[in-house]
């Protein structure tokens, strides 16, 4: 069953994909409009930077930046500001998350669905926050859980510049005849 979510004076149909504001159509990038409604979907947890890069984009090559960027759309469509954060709240060093007053509506033709109250922690990530990246056993000393994919960029990026210097001098010498 689709919903429809309406908050403060938009009202976000997911299915036609139109935000509308007191009536009137919003203009927004697609991909701006697929984050709020992953967002919006996922209201009850923090969203990390990875999963909703998956959700939206379906790549990893996607930067941060870009996410940012789309975040940063998104608010100033819905007259917010990240000093603010009145509806999306930036969970630092793990991603996002909805906050603002929610109210799901059915799509026409469905039974009613309960109102949900705006988020009153400030963003806690436990456990069960960020599934494990794909290819990324934890080893002893890993960080937890919501780390483990920013620790795996970072420990195979420095596997492979420890590899390229390997190579590097190993050419070197060859190259001098040792």
């Amino acid at each position: 069953m689709t919903l429809l979510y309406r908050f403060d004076r938009f009202l976000l149909n997911p299915a036609t994909r139109e935000l509308l504001d007191d009536g009137e159509l919003v203009a927004m990038p697609a991909r701006a409009l697929d984050c709020l409604a992953y967002l919006l979907e996922h209201r009850d947890r923090a969203v990390g930077r990875d999963e909703l890069i998956a959700a939206v984009w379906g790549r990893t090559e996607v930067s941060d930046a870009l996410l940012s960027h789309t975040i940063v759309k998104i608010r100033r469509t819905l007259g917010d500001t990240g000093n603010e954060q009145r509806t999306i709240r930036t969970v630092p060093r793990f991603g996002y998350r909805w906050i603002g007053e929610l109210a799901p509506l059915p799509a026409p033709g469905g039974p009613p669905a309960p109102a949900t109250p705006a988020a009153e922690a400030p963003g806690e990530i436990g456990e069960s926050a960020a599934p494990p990246a794909p290819g990324c056993t934890p080893r002893p000393g890993d960080p937890p859980r919501p780390f483990r994919a920013v620790w795996c960029r970072r420990r195979s990026a420095i596997s492979a510049a420890r590899r390229r210097r390997c190579w590097r001098r190993w050419s070197a010498a060859a190259a001098r005849g040792r």
